[in-house]
């Protein structure tokens, strides 16, 4: 009896305590701005559809010794593969409270991939995590070398990978505002208040960014060769700065956003996995039959059915680079009609890494476009 009383007053203050947390993040939505410039709908949820597109282009760059591998290479042989797909498309949801929310998207052309959001903007700061993970099996390529004779020879075009090659970027970012009172970041990309009228800001940022790029699987051991006996690179970085943006409201209803953040990078760390054959220890050896790399190159995987050779190791190298310097920025447009809204927006990042005689870089831009309705 008592047990049951007492599951009924629990079920009966599991909503009021609900009722307790939306009305602290209703009145935080507005707490301390000025009212002539920034205000809250009534309703607080915001759904809506999504739709991306975007691209990541990822060039990586190695030179490694051709003559201990190749009998018509007598020099440094240059290999750059480029990573560009086609334009992708994406299509989701995003579903949030007052600026607190998450959504998801799926692939509807272009690379094979997905996208998962979270975001929580108050009136002076936010926090927004973007996971990206794509596959291509057709690099772009292009590698050159002097061979026997001298002359020099060149070659570009796709190079067809067995197993795709893997890429995930995850960012991270965090911001905040010095005139939160009159202007809001919310209001152009998540649409959890209204901006009356115009106003700018100050503001500092943090990112923190990390890439995975794999193709470490034992079918595309001469790919691994070229990129001198690397078969998986993760980059690391962290980064701060400060920056201005600002909110135009040219009419009622209508809002364009700006925002450029030059950024130092604090911490930047690559880590490599190297994977060595017995391929190179025959043609060191003076063995001139001929070589094949698919008979003399196995390289071990991460899996559980990790293939292993008498000859062949692999180990991880890490390296750390200096401070550099790195670029954020986006572009918004938001229209507000009644409870429903329209918005897009556009932002691009670069980043970089190196590492002995292997470097590369990454840049990935998207341009997100949603229509939406407040609960």
């Amino acid at each position: 009896m008592l047990l049951t009383a007492f599951c009924c007053l629990n079920a009966a203050a599991q909503p009021e305590f609900v009722k307790k947390v939306g009305r602290f993040i209703d009145s935080m939505s507005v707490k301390g701005v000025d009212r002539r410039y920034i205000d809250a709908p009534e309703k607080p949820w915001q759904v809506m559809i999504q739709g991306n597109i975007n691209q990541s282009d990822l060039k990586m760059k190695s030179q490694i010794d051709g003559s201990l591998l190749f009998d018509d290479v007598k020099s440094v042989l240059t290999c750059e593969p480029r990573v560009k797909p086609d334009v992708t498309s994406y299509i989701g949801f995003w579903a949030g409270y007052r600026g607190y929310g998450l959504g998801y998207s799926v692939n509807v052309g272009g690379d094979k991939g997905s996208i998962f959001k979270i975001g929580a903007t108050g009136g002076s700061y936010g926090v927004n995590l973007r996971i990206h993970r794509f596959q291509t099996d057709k690099p772009i390529i292009h590698y050159d070398y002097d061979d026997e004779l001298g002359n020099h020879e060149s070659y570009d075009g796709h190079y067809s990978l067995i197993d795709p090659m893997y890429v995930k970027i995850v960012t991270l970012d965090a911001y905040y505002l010095f005139n939160g009172k009159r202007f809001s970041y919310c209001a152009a990309y998540d649409q959890s208040v209204f901006q009356k009228r115009s106003a700018g800001s100050f503001m500092v940022g943090a990112m923190y960014y990390k890439s995975t790029i794999a193709y470490d699987y034992g079918l595309d051991a001469d790919f691994i060769l070229m990129m001198d006996d690397i078969g998986k690179i993760k980059q690391y970085q962290f980064a701060v700065g400060p920056g201005y943006a600002y909110n135009y409201v040219p009419c009622k209803g209508l809002l364009i956003n700006a925002m450029v953040m030059p950024m130092i990078t604090l911490s930047n760390k690559v880590d490599v996995w190297h994977y060595n054959s017995n391929l190179r220890k025959k043609a060191a050896s003076g063995d001139d039959s001929p070589l094949n790399v698919f008979d003399y190159i196995t390289y071990p995987s991460e899996g559980a059915d990790k293939i292993t050779y008498p000859e062949a190791k692999d180990y991880k190298e890490t390296h750390r680079s200096n401070i550099t310097m790195m670029f954020d920025a986006r572009l918004s447009l938001t229209y507000n009609v009644g409870n429903w809204f329209f918005n897009t927006y556009a932002q691009i990042n670069r980043f970089r890494f190196k590492l002995n005689s292997t470097e590369g870089r990454l840049s990935h831009w998207y341009i997100n476009a949603c229509v939406g309705v407040r609960l």
